[in-house]
C-alpha cells in the first residue's frame, strides 16, 4: 500500500513557489528600475531603427523607381535603332543613369539602369566596360525574373565580340539555367558556337545534339542541323 503523505498547518501555509519566485522578481525590478527601464528603452530603439531603416529602403527604391523609369522609356528607343541614335542623346543618358547608379547603387531600378549602360557600351564597342555594367547588375543582388537572363546573357555578348571565347560559353550556359524555353535554346546554341570558336569541337557537337533532342521545336533546329554537318 502506497504511504500516505501527511502535511502539517505549517506546510499548508507555506508560501506557494510560483508566488514567491514571482515577488522575488518584482522586488528585484523595484530595487533596479533604472537598469530595468534602461532595458527597456534599448529594445524600443532597436526595433524603431529597424523599423526606421526598412521604411527609409522602401523609400529609397520607391524614389529610384520614380526618378528612372522615364529615361528607361527614352533608352529603349535609343537602342533600338543604335544606327540612328543621336551620340548627344545617347551621352546625355549615359551620364544620367550614371548618376542614378551613384545615388541608388543597391535599388532594383539600377539593375536596369545597370544593363542600359552595358548596351550603350556595347554599342561602342567598349567591351569590357559592357561586361562589367552587366556584372555590376547581378551584384546588386537585386535582379529578377528576366532581368537575370538578360544581364548573363549581355556578358556573354560582351565576351564574344571581344574573342574570349571560352568565357563567353562560359557565360551562356549560365544564362540558359535563367531562360525559359526558346530562349534557352538560343542561349545553348551561342555556348555552343563558342565552344566550336575557342577549340572545343567535341564539346561543341555533343551540345549541338542535346540542343536538337531537348528543343526539336527550336526556330533555330535548322541552323543547328548546317553546323553538325559542316562538324562532323
Amino acid at each position: 500500500m502506497a504511504e500516505k503523505i501527511r502535511y502539517t498547518r505549517r506546510d499548508l501555509k507555506g508560501p506557494d513557489e510560483f508566488i514567491s519566485t514571482f515577488g522575488r522578481a518584482v522586488a528585484w525590478t523595484k530595487e533596479n528600475r533604472l537598469r530595468v527601464g534602461a532595458g527597456a528603452l534599448a529594445v524600443v530603439a532597436l526595433v524603431a531603427v529597424a523599423l526606421g531603416a526598412r521604411a527609409y529602403l522602401q523609400w529609397e527604391e520607391n524614389k529610384s523607381s520614380r526618378d528612372l523609369w522615364p529615361h528607361l522609356n527614352r533608352a529603349r528607343e535609343l537602342l533600338q535603332t543604335p544606327a540612328e541614335a543621336d551620340p548627344e542623346k545617347l551621352a546625355a543618358l549615359e551620364q544620367f543613369l550614371t548618376a542614378h547608379v551613384g545615388m541608388h547603387p543597391k535599388t532594383r531600378a539600377t539593375v536596369y539602369a545597370r544593363y542600359y549602360l552595358g548596351s550603350i557600351a556595347f554599342l561602342r564597342g567598349e567591351y569590357d566596360r559592357s561586361a562589367a555594367q552587366f556584372r555590376d547588375g547581378i551584384a546588386t543582388g537585386k535582379a529578377a525574373g528576366i532581368m537575370e537572363y538578360l544581364l548573363r546573357d549581355g556578358i556573354g555578348r560582351s565576351l564574344e565580340a571581344k574573342g574570349d571565347f571560352a568565357g563567353a560559353a562560359s557565360a551562356y550556359r549560365e544564362a540558359a539555367g535563367f531562360a525559359q524555353s526558346d530562349m534557352k535554346a538560343q542561349s545553348l546554341l551561342a555556348e555552343a558556337r563558342c565552344l566550336a570558336l575557342s577549340g572545343r569541337k567535341t564539346e561543341a557537337i555533343a551540345l549541338y545534339r542535346q540542343i536538337l533532342k531537348d528543343h526539336p521545336e527550336s526556330r533555330s533546329r535548322n541552323l543547328v542541323e548546317i553546323q553538325l554537318a559542316q562538324m562532323e
